[in-house]
């Protein structure tokens, strides 16, 4: 009877410990301006790829199956980042704004021209591989919870960000 007991309060100190340490509440990371740049880096990863993709692709009915995965893919990377950036004082998160776009303007000239000219392909052919690509450029907005509960209310709603 008493080993049970020492056990259950054992459990229940693991599990307090494993959502209160290190989840949405505990502290950040790292420093506000390494995340900062670590979302910047996510950001020409991602631009990077779809770069590549637009210009291997050339058939839009090819090429939206495989933006819609990386939109999925780079929605979840941001998102984790984000939630690393809302444990962040407004101070913190102002400092973390200011490195991710210092960084992010580091996207090289032929990567954007590759997906302008993806773009200008699809508008007119495909208008849901056109939206697909302009929200491709825009997803940073998934670590900045405020801007997505904002400009996206649903889905800010879909992943669990209130």
């Amino acid at each position: 009877m008493r080993t049970r007991g020492l056990w259950t309060a054992v459990l229940c100190l693991l599990v307090w410990a494993a959502c209160k340490g290190g989840g949405d509440g505990g502290p950040p990371k790292r420093e506000p301006g390494d995340l900062g740049k670590e979302i910047a880096t996510t950001y020409l990863a991602m631009m990077a790829e779809i770069g590549g993709q637009v210009a291997a692709v050339k058939d839009t009915a090819t090429l939206r199956p495989e933006m819609d995965k990386l939109k999925e893919k780079y929605i979840a990377s941001f998102v984790a980042l984000g939630r690393e950036r809302e444990r962040l004082a407004q101070d913190g998160r102002d400092e973390c704004d200011s490195a991710t776009r210092t960084h992010m303007r580091q996207v090289p000239d032929e990567t954007l021209d590759a997906i302008d000219v993806a773009k200008a392909a699809a508008k007119e052919g495909d208008p849901e591989l056109y939206r697909c690509l302009g929200d491709l450029q825009q997803l940073t907005q998934y670590a900045t919870f405020d801007r997505l509960r904002t400009q996206l209310p649903e889905e800010a709603a879909r992943l669990g960000i209130r």
